[in-house]
This record gives structure tokens, C-alpha cells and sequence, in this order.
């Protein structure tokens, strides 16, 4: 496709020399960040030395820096948000006090380990849903920042997630966190390069979306990196095959799945596939339509965490858990 198709982004500039650059990982858990971030390496992005040990639901490696880790561990404690958390968060609750002291740690920790650092980046699974906070630090570190947007079809999403947790994998629950991690603070993205994978279309081409990241992203992609991408193409990808891949057909055609999610999905996938741009007029329209379906589930998605807390104590209420589950049938009786 040529550089003057419709679907093309317009040339990025290289990141500025005279100040530090970051590239940020955006998208749902089990959504192939982690690969997608380890790619970042192979085109020269600095991923610091402080990196969680690989295991558990990732063998290959999770690819988050420790100190990025506790920081973001400390401001879900805050939000009182967990992985599972599905409620909308309002813009107010990023202002609070204790939310600012946290802040204030991040631009310290981060200032003092990157300031010098001339391109690095970072992954978080919910860094998106929580972008308010991020963004401050990004403006008071001074940086330019730049997106790398990780997308995977969200029944591969939900059949991932259930190997690890079977309820949170369930098809309705895994479209809601999907939902919710993704949608609402992405127009936050915008003004700012920005560039969307698809972990299918890494893990058949995993050269050619390497290409697609740095073309999108201004990075350069010369003889000096082809050694890491090729390390990164040929071993690194090839011990984390995945084991299942759908259509945008298989997933419009499955009755379990959010139409929002579909659609939310198919949009950023279209930019995956070149056949869309970001700041296109379409692109850009149909969004703020998925935005303001998800924001009308509000109410919803707070009901569900409700509910999910109160199953929770009434499981392990030692006293009671019989007038427990009561209470929560009386509550349905009465909404």
C-alpha cells in the first residue's frame, strides 16, 4: 500500500533529540502486550533493568518494569480498582490527594531512571484505563510520548483469560473488562504518534508489523537492528505460539459476544490493517459512538462490580453467608 493511500498515516517525525522519548503500551490483558513490548526492544527502545521475573500465565516474559509495577499496583489500591474491576472512573477521582502523592512518586522514580534515557518505553495492562494519571506524569517529565496500541481478537482475549481465571474468561465478563480498559480515556491518544498492532498479524509477520511499529512510531528500522529482529521474528516469537486465531466474521457471528466490543475491535482493527487511520474523519466518528455506548453502560458496569463484591463477602462471611446471599436477592427484588 502505497504512502499516499487513504488508509496511511502521514510520516512521523524521529523522536526529538533534545528530550527523552517514550513509547507506551496500551491494550487489554492477554492481548499480546507483552510480545508486542519485547518487539519494542528488538527496534532499540529501552525497556530499563529493573524487569519482572517471566513465569507463571507468561513463561516468556511480562516485559514491566518493577518500579512502573508498584507504582501502578499503589494507584488501583487508591482507585479501589482490581483486574476485574469493570465501573467507569470519573475524572475526579485522579485528583484526589492521596492520587497526587502517588503522582508526585511516579515523576520521581521515572525522572531519576529515564531522564537521560533517550528512547524507552513501558507496558502496563492498565495504563489506558487509567491514562489521566499517566498523561500528568508524561507532562511533567516533559516527554514525548508516543502510543503502541496492542490489539487481539476478543475471543482469543476471552479463551486466554480463561486458561487463567475460568469466570473472568467468560465470554460477557471478558468483553466488559475489554470495555473498559480500552475505550474510554483513548481519545487521550490522540495528537500524539500513535500506531496499532494485531498480535495475529505479528505473530504470521512479525518483520513486516515491526516495519508497520517503527514507520508509525518514527523509529528507524535499519541494518543496525536487524539482528534483534530477526532474534526477536525467528526465536523469541516461536515459544509463544498462540493456540487459537478468529476472524472479525467469527467474532460478529458469536451471540455471547458485546456488540460493543465487536465494533470497538473491528474499528482498531481496520487500523491494524492499514485500511484506516487513527485521525481519520471515520475513524474518529465511529469511536466517539462506541464512547458514548460505553458511557451510557456506566451505571451497569458499577451494578456488576456491586454485585460481584457483595458475592465475594457473602462466599466468605463465617457468620452468615446464607443472610448474605439473602440480602443480595433482596436488593435484586427491589432495583
Amino acid at each position: 500500500m502505497s504512502s499516499t493511500t487513504a488508509g496511511r498515516a502521514p510520516i512521523v517525525p524521529a523522536p526529538d533529540p533534545n528530550r527523552s522519548t517514550v513509547i507506551a503500551v496500551l491494550g487489554a490483558g492477554r492481548s499480546g502486550t507483552s510480545a508486542i513490548t519485547r518487539g519494542l526492544a528488538a527496534l532499540g527502545v529501552d525497556l530499563g533493568d529493573k524487569l519482572r521475573r517471566p513465569g507463571g500465565k507468561n513463561p516468556t516474559g511480562f516485559f514491566e518494569d518493577n518500579d512502573i509495577l508498584a507504582i501502578s499496583k499503589q494507584l488501583k489500591r487508591a482507585l479501589g480498582i482490581r483486574g476485574h474491576s469493570v465501573r467507569l472512573l470519573d475524572d475526579a477521582e485522579f485528583e484526589t490527594p492521596r492520587l497526587k502523592a502517588i503522582q508526585a512518586r511516579a515523576i520521581d522514580t521515572l525522572g531519576k531512571r529515564f531522564d537521560a534515557v533517550p528512547l524507552w518505553g513501558y507496558k502496563y495492562s492498565r495504563t489506558l484505563r487509567t491514562m489521566p494519571f499517566w498523561a500528568a506524569v508524561h507532562e511533567a517529565l516533559d516527554l514525548d510520548v508516543r502510543y503502541l496500541i496492542a490489539l487481539r481478537n476478543p475471543l482469543s482475549v476471552a479463551r486466554s483469560r480463561s486458561k487463567i481465571n475460568p469466570q473472568r474468561g467468560r465470554q460477557v465478563w471478558s468483553d466488559m473488562e475489554w470495555l473498559v480498559n480500552v475505550v474510554p480515556y483513548f481519545h487521550r491518544t490522540a495528537g500524539r504518534p500513535r500506531a496499532v498492532v494485531d498480535f495475529d498479524r505479528l505473530m504470521a509477520d512479525p518483520e513486516g508489523q515491526l516495519a508497520r511499529v517503527a514507520r508509525d512510531l518514527g523509529l528507524t528500522l535499519g541494518p543496525a537492528r536487524q539482528a534483534g529482529v530477526d532474534e526477536y521474528a525467528n526465536r523469541f516469537l516461536q515459544k509463544d505460539k498462540p493456540a487459537s486465531r478468529f476472524t472479525r466474521d467469527d467474532l460478529f457471528a458469536d451471540p455471547r459476544v458485546n456488540r460493543w466490543t465487536a465494533e470497538g475491535y473491528a474499528l482498531l482493527d481496520e487500523v491494524a490493517a492499514d485500511d484506516l487511520t487513527l485521525d481519520s474523519p471515520a475513524f474518529t466518528r465511529r469511536w466517539a459512538d462506541i464512547e458514548a455506548a460505553v458511557d451510557d453502560l456506566g451505571p451497569l458496569l458499577a451494578e456488576f462490580d456491586h454485585m460481584r463484591a457483595a458475592t465475594v463477602r457473602a462466599r466468605w462471611n463465617p457468620v452468615s453467608p446464607v443472610e448474605e446471599m439473602r440480602q443480595i436477592w433482596r436488593d435484586l427484588k427491589a432495583k
